[in-house]
């Protein structure tokens, strides 16, 4: 009896989500349709703005034959390592921060000092320091996804409830317990905002790869424009979208197997 409860449950469940996606496939096709009419049967737009859908698909099955699939491993690569980076380095700081008002003096003058500075600003500085390689690319990344994380972490943190803490006194929890238990109560959160903040790396991606990159999307994009081929710069930015969508639903897919009591 209770399992064909839990069954009916999931099979509920299933269907809202399922109802939930329809209106959103629908516009999608609404529009790809309107697309398809004004390229094909109508003079409106010229081509070299608005291809038709069917010539951007001809020529994403061309790029694909011609090595796209290296462009976009060399992107997610990129993103992926830098927002890796910038978790690992950004969890520690930020909770010194938060348990230490010294440390926070410390490091917040620097973070907010640098975070409001354009990242386009320090290419040429980073590729004085770090030469045209992946490593300039990754550090340039750090840079604009990090010193946000950074301070989403600590706020998440100090927003812990003080509830937590007088249990944690009254059941005379050791430091590293107390820190377990404010960094395991903050991390829902800490996951959302890192689900947020990667979007930060992919808007920054494309700028670093415009400058002295030979492969990645952006690179494509580049050599697209040099050559007016509006076409693969339709590509090029439906695959960014197509690729920042996927990411972003699968962060939000783990977070309710992550954090099934924060549904």
């Amino acid at each position: 009896m209770k399992s064909s409860i839990n069954s009916n449950n999931v099979l509920s469940n299933s269907a809202k989500t399922n109802r939930t996606y329809w209106p959103a496939i629908i516009l999608a096709v609404l529009l790809l349709i309107i697309w398809y009419l004004i390229t094909e049967f109508t003079s409106l737009i010229n081509p070299l703005f608005l291809p038709s859908p069917v010539k951007v698909v001809t020529s994403a099955m061309s790029l694909f034959g011609n090595g796209l699939a290296v462009d976009i491993f060399a992107t997610v690569y990129r993103v992926m390592i830098a927002f890796a980076i910038s978790i690992i380095v950004a969890l520690p700081i930020a909770l010194l921060m938060s348990e230490s008002k010294f440390f926070k003096r410390l490091f917040s003058p620097y973070i907010d000092f640098i975070r409001y500075i354009p990242v386009p600003v320090l290419i040429p500085l980073t590729i004085l320091f770090f030469g045209i390689g992946e490593e300039a690319k990754i550090v340039l990344l750090f840079i604009g996804t990090f010193f946000q994380i950074v301070l989403l972490f600590d706020s998440n943190l100090l927003n812990v409830p003080r509830d937590y803490f007088d249990l944690a006194y009254s059941l005379n929890f050791s430091t590293f317990q107390r820190l377990k238990m404010k960094l395991q109560s903050a991390l829902p959160e800490m996951y959302d905002n890192m689900r947020i903040s990667l979007g930060l790396s992919w808007s920054y991606v494309i700028i670093v790869e415009l400058v002295a990159a030979q492969t990645g999307i952006g690179h494509m994009i580049k050599e697209a424009q040099r050559f007016s081929l509006t076409s693969n710069v339709y590509v090029g930015i439906l695959l960014m979208g197509i690729i920042g969508f996927i990411s972003d639903f699968l962060f939000r897919k783990s977070y309710n197997k992550l954090f099934p009591y924060k549904k």
